[in-house]
């Protein structure tokens, strides 16, 4: 018989980790942050030098995909897990204010986004104004978008559905919404939306009323969306085929610039001819036009970073992984490079077995345990993607973490160790540690401590 109780006096502790996405960049008035992993980098506005590095969780265990200013305050988010608060009045010199967990603020947070002039984050169940922690927004689902309306009140995005926040009234269509400011060339309370379609990225201009003004307000961009930045008459469209410029006037929208960049996640605005940019190739500057600097349409400066990874090829001294951006090898505890070797992704192990008892993963998750006395269901804190045997233990590679079941003399007891996630794969090492491959882009080595 298995269980959820805590193991006695152990625990998991990562012992060695690598690698990490550049997940989200914001560009502030003289610096500009880069979050890459777990950390945040501050670095020279104009030129991406680093003048220094502030560590947001513990090393592997989360990842920072979203970043927002508010004059002193900048906002750093763990996706799914908290949001940390930290003073920029020293611009250089980011100080930790205060950690958001998911359980305070009532959400699983994914995103930010700037609402009649205050922060707000959503997500997993709702929306939360960070200045006093109050519900904006609650309800069953992923939030991917609010925005105050003159006709409507708030409304969330949902499902590619627009709704009212206080009676949950459906009321249009679109991913992500968003209020265009006063300085924009365009009628006070005009919105701009997005919708997701498979392949394809709809912009366009709605009323107040939640009315899309016209054919010639809406733009059908190639790739699927990433990310936007709206800027006065400027609205800049991010999709994993290229970064897209787009012109705002009354009654029209029109596409202004299209740059085939692949891969990009995150944009910021670094002067009039210059992009700051991050993703799976890392971050850099990008020149749009030539200049004394250079050639345009040109990415330099760049800090290689490493996407998302799958499960890969192993033996006793390390894993050759695919990512987004290439294969990669990480020599167990010691260092993760970049290899011209072809590795395809390894089948993740979905059952395992020890003395009495086999685990199985099913498709959606769950798991069930066999033993030669009965059937059960484990509950596990969140869905399983791998398992392993290792010393008579059963370990599981779940969507946010590594959790271990083990029978001891006194009973099944269950410990885990939160990680940045998915854990797609899990490798029993000789000395009784395990290594693992996470899709969040981090490679690492993890044991009892």
């Amino acid at each position: 018989m298995f269980s959820t109780t805590n193991m006695q006096g152990e625990g998991l502790a990562v012992r060695h980790s690598a690698g990490g996405q550049a997940g989200a960049l914001v560009v502030g008035t003289d610096y500009w942050y880069q979050a890459v992993g777990e950390q945040l980098f501050v670095l020279e506005k104009y030129g991406g030098t680093r003048v220094s590095l502030v560590s947001l969780e513990n090393p592997a265990c989360g990842i920072c995909t979203d970043l927002l200013i508010d004059g002193n305050k900048l906002y750093t988010l763990l996706d799914g897990n908290a949001v940390i608060e930290l003073d920029i009045s020293n611009p250089k010199s980011p100080m930790f204010v205060a950690r958001i967990t998911s359980d305070t603020l009532g959400i699983r947070p994914r995103h930010f986004a700037m609402m009649s002039g205050s922060p707000v984050v959503f997500g997993d169940g709702g929306a939360v104004r960070l200045s006093d922690g109050s519900s904006v927004v609650s309800c069953e689902g992923e939030v991917t978008g609010i925005s105050n309306t003159m006709s409507n009140g708030i409304v969330y995005a949902k499902n590619r559905r627009l709704y009212s926040s206080n009676a949950n009234t459906f009321l249009g269509s679109a991913t992500e919404i968003f209020a265009l400011s006063e300085e924009a060339n365009a009628p006070i309370g005009t919105l701009v939306f997005v919708r997701s379609i498979e392949g394809k990225t709809e912009v366009g201009l709605m009323s107040g009323e939640l009315k899309e003004i016209g054919a010639l307000c809406k733009v059908t961009i190639d790739g699927n969306y990433q990310d936007i930045l709206v800027h006065g008459s400027r609205v800049y469209v991010v999709t994993d085929k290229g970064v897209n410029v787009l012109g705002v006037s009354p009654k029209e929208m029109r596409l202004l610039q299209n740059f085939p960049i692949e891969a990009v996640r995150s944009i910021g605005i670094v002067a009039s001819n210059y992009f700051a940019l991050c993703g799976d190739f890392g971050y850099g500057l990008f020149r749009i036009d030539a200049d004394r600097g250079g050639a345009g349409q040109t990415l330099f400066r760049v800090v290689p970073a490493n996407g998302s990874m799958q499960a890969g090829i192993f033996d006793a001294r390390g894993v050759q992984v695919s990512t987004t951006s290439g294969s990669m090898y990480y020599a167990f505890g010691k260092g993760l490079t970049v290899s011209g070797a072809l590795s395809g992704e390894a089948p993740q192990q979905k059952s395992a077995v020890v003395l009495g008892a086999e685990a199985v993963i099913e498709k959606d998750g769950s798991v069930t345990m066999h033993t030669s006395d009965a059937e059960m269901q484990l509950n596990l804190p969140s869905p399983a993607n791998s398992v392993i045997a290792v010393s008579g233990d059963f370990w599981f590679g779940t969507q946010d973490g590594i959790h271990v079941v083990g029978q001891r003399a006194d009973g099944p007891q269950l410990l885990g160790i939160q990680l940045a996630g998915p854990i797609v794969q899990l490798i029993p090492l000789l000395d009784g540690s395990v290594g693992f491959v996470s899709g969040a882009g981090v490679v690492g080595v993890v044991a009892y401590n």
